[in-house]
């Protein structure tokens, strides 16, 4: 995740206010297999379970700050969440996504990201629902279902890939779905039906590589996602 404001400027791993901020920095550290300390993990889970609502119809979510929604929110890839709820659903399936991986020991941690699971597997998207925000907001499912260890995750997981095929454009792209962010959930889950995805997206992989490089500053990011799409 990435708000608008340039990524150089970003370096620390917690952005004190920016919940996207802090998953976008989280995520690149994961992407590109950097080092990270116990008590960096720890700090930073810590700051993320901050985020979580405790309480009324948003409870087990994580709330966006008021910078990001000022700024707006931008998924790893790049791609631009169009509307409040389309934030919230994503950053909260980050934010699950990264405390599983993060993977750290207290009990006040744990116990978020089990509400956050909770709440994820209770919202549309996780039924089928593509429509509208659902559908970025069930791909970020499908990266928290592939970073998971639950029994149902193979089955969760076959549901979104078999939903995503049936929206086929035929360029290589799923209508309504951010195409790189999409690749980059296909290529973590592992799953044959998600390779026969990648296999169909493969041409228009080979012609993303062949663009001039551009001042986008999620170009390397998307180029890194292409390149290991191909190299699957």
């Amino acid at each position: 995740m990435a708000t608008a404001f340039d990524l150089e400027r970003r370096k620390e791993m917690v952005c004190s206010n920016s919940l996207a901020g802090t998953l976008d920095a989280l995520n690149e550290t994961f992407f590109y297999g950097r080092p990270l300390s116990g008590a960096q993990a720890e700090e930073v889970a810590r700051r993320i379970a901050g985020r979580q609502v405790k309480s009324g119809a948003w409870a087990g979510s994580f709330a966006p700050t008021e910078y990001d929604y000022q700024e707006g929110v931008r998924l790893f890839t790049g791609e631009r969440l169009r509307t409040r709820l389309a934030a919230r659903n994503v950053l909260t399936a980050e934010a699950a996504r990264a405390l599983v991986l993060l993977d750290v020991a207290p009990d006040d941690v744990q116990g978020t990201r089990e509400r956050a699971g909770r709440w994820l597997l209770e919202q549309c998207f996780s039924c089928g629902c593509v429509a509208g925000e659902c559908a970025h907001s069930s791909v970020g499912l499908m990266r928290y279902l592939a970073a998971g260890r639950g029994e149902d995750v193979g089955r969760r997981l076959t549901a979104h890939v078999v939903a995503l095929s049936q929206r086929r454009d035929g360029k290589g792209r799923w209508q309504g779905f951010p195409s790189y962010y999409t690749l980059l959930a296909l290529a973590e889950t592992g799953l044959p039906l998600a390779v026969e995805e990648l296999r169909y997206a493969r041409p228009a992989c080979e012609r993303a590589l062949k663009r001039p490089a551009d001042s986008d500053p999620f170009y390397e990011r998307r180029r890194a996602v292409v390149q290991r799409v191909l190299n699957s």
